[in-house]
């Protein structure tokens, strides 16, 4: 791939911000490779169903397809979401002005590409971009999604062909000898920039029909004359009102093609609508089990408080006590002693701050020493009389 390209084309991949941007580059540079004068990239502006437009990287040109002995150039656009490959390509068929697109199996009116490989493409760990346009060139080789524009000369050529007792289908595709030679480069890059010209081939079908394809079609009107016997007032008037026929047959195929994707859009709705209220629902349900529950632990847990609030109250004091007078009478001298203990220190710390005077300071610390002595004297002899061994 050419060094400017590449360079432009891991820019955009930056700016746009793609998330796998090696593989996309892979697979774009595989498309560019195979199909290099036919595809080319750009960066454009998609609108999207809902109405959001997004700046998506574009592969615009032409697809090549053999249709009947016959080579044919298929203006296709290959838009590549910010997600992919994890999401599947948008394919669009872009008709010239001398075109029309052909409703199909796999195209709608629109020009928009549907196919199971683009359906199931989540579904694939091996979908790719070159393998879709293989894909889609055996589609459009079976069944070409876009067909000429009617004008004067074809009609013309037309009523001369019927007068000659060998008429041709109405809106077919002209012969496409002029146009067998291989497709051009269609787009060319200048400063990192793209400028598209559309350029297929006449993209119609060949007029040289079989014998039995000629006897399928009568030579008469609809009104059970032969052109041959007409006057030119009438061969004038014969000849609009067919062609107000196939505008009005034209214009009712679209209509009804934008009904059936406003049918499907609602069924899908629908669908969608479905789902999001069996979800709720469920949600639903969930949340009531949860507030049951709850409900239920509630209930609990008050029942075990009143059941506490009816137990007596019992003092601490009497809790917490020796197994005999001797053991209560050392419990409490223990306390005495460890309270005179914590007194005299918190006499050293008000003298060193200068809040007791000092003769107050030794007057009290010689008399909490004093009982301290004593009581721990009186522990000393509890003690031994309890037979403990310090």
């Amino acid at each position: 791939m050419d060094p400017e390209i590449a360079g432009w084309l891991q820019s955009v991949l930056r700016t746009i911000g793609y998330q796998h941007r090696d593989r996309m580059y892979a697979d774009v540079e595989s498309v560019l490779r195979l199909f290099q004068n036919f595809l080319v990239p750009k960066a454009e502006t998609y609108t999207h169903d809902d109405g959001r437009s997004q700046l998506l990287l574009s592969l615009i040109g032409t697809v090549p397809i053999v249709y009947q002995s016959a080579t044919y150039n298929i203006p296709v656009a290959f838009w590549l979401p910010t997600s992919y490959p994890s999401v599947a390509p948008i394919v669009f068929v872009t008709p010239t002005a001398l075109m029309l697109v052909k409703a199909g199996k796999y195209v709608d009116i629109s020009g928009r590409c549907y196919h199971p490989y683009l359906a199931y493409w989540s579904n694939r760990s091996d979908s790719n971009l070159v393998e879709l346009i293989g894909i889609m060139q055996g589609v459009f080789s079976q069944e070409p999604p876009v067909y000429a524009k009617s004008n004067v000369s074809s009609q013309q050529q037309q009523q001369q062909q019927q007068q000659q007792g060998s008429p041709t289908v109405g809106g077919g595709y002209p012969s496409p000898t002029t146009s067998l030679r291989p497709a051009p480069p269609i787009l060319s890059y200048t400063s990192r920039q793209t400028n598209s010209s559309a350029m297929s081939s006449s993209q119609q079908q060949p007029s040289d029909l079989s014998q039995q394809q000629q006897n399928r079609y009568p030579t008469t009107s609809n009104f059970g004359l032969s052109t041959q016997q007409l006057t030119p007032q009438q061969a004038q008037l014969y000849t609009k009102l067919q062609s107000a026929l196939l505008e009005f047959n034209t214009a009712s195929s679209r209509e009804m093609d934008n009904l059936v994707n406003v049918n499907k859009q609602l069924n899908d709705a629908e669908n969608r609508t479905k789902a999001e209220l069996q979800s709720l629902r469920d949600l639903g349900t969930k949340i009531q089990h949860n507030i049951v529950t709850l409900n239920r632990c509630t209930e609990q847990l008050n029942a075990k408080i009143e059941q506490i609030r009816t137990w007596p109250e019992e003092p601490v004091d009497e809790i917490i006590c020796g197994s005999s007078v001797v053991h209560n009478q050392l419990f409490e001298l223990v306390a005495e002693e460890i309270a005179i203990e914590d007194t005299i220190y918190y006499l050293d710390q008000a003298l060193s701050q200068d809040k007791v005077e000092l003769n107050a300071y030794m007057k009290h610390v010689r008399n909490l020493s004093r009982e301290q002595f004593m009581k721990k004297a009186l522990i000393k002899k509890v003690k031994a009389q309890l037979g403990h061994v310090e």
